[in-house]
Order: C-alpha cells, then sequence, then structure tokens
C-alpha cells in the first residue's frame, strides 16, 4: 500500500499509510498529505537510518492481526480504502 494512502477502519476510525514491509502496514490516526520521500529510509522494516528525532511519521498502529511480539497497536484488517494518492 503506497504511502500517504487513507483508510477507514470498520469502527470509523481515520488513519493514513506512513509505513508498509515484511511486518505489515503502519498507519497514523488522522488524515495527511504524505509521499514515499517523506518516509524515505523509515517506512519499513530494513530500513538503515536511525530516524531524527523530530520525525513524526512513525505509525500509531498496524493493519494486522495482534502477535505476541507487537510493539503497536494491532486493529485486524477490516478496513476500507479512502483515498490512494496519485
Amino acid at each position: 500500500m503506497k504511502a500517504g494512502t487513507i483508510v477507514k477502519l470498520s469502527d470509523g476510525r481515520i488513519g493514513t499509510v506512513v509505513y508498509n514491509s515484511l511486518d505489515g502496514v503502519g498507519i497514523k490516526w488522522g488524515e495527511y498529505n504524505i509521499t514515499a520521500a517523506d518516509i524515505v529510509g523509515h517506512g519499513g522494516l530494513f530500513s538503515n537510518d536511525t530516524a531524527p528525532d523530530d520525525y513524526k511519521w512513525f505509525p500509531d498502529a498496524m493493519l494486522r492481526d495482534n502477535y505476541p511480539a507487537a510493539s503497536l497497536s494491532c486493529v485486524g484488517e477490516d478496513y476500507e480504502i479512502v483515498r490512494v494518492p496519485e
């Protein structure tokens, strides 16, 4: 899923995709206009850069089922795509 994709969960919450890697898709609560360039180097499991102190695109939740080692809230996979960035 592309960075900046807006999703709506079944409970009505809205999130913006800020992370996509082998461990799942991460969202930040709310609607934001971001691009892959905004999260470059910080948007996936195998990124090799350390995020700067003022980095604001860390995910708040993951679009996947919960698992024992999860460090973020896992909200499941029941969502609809509201908008995909161009």
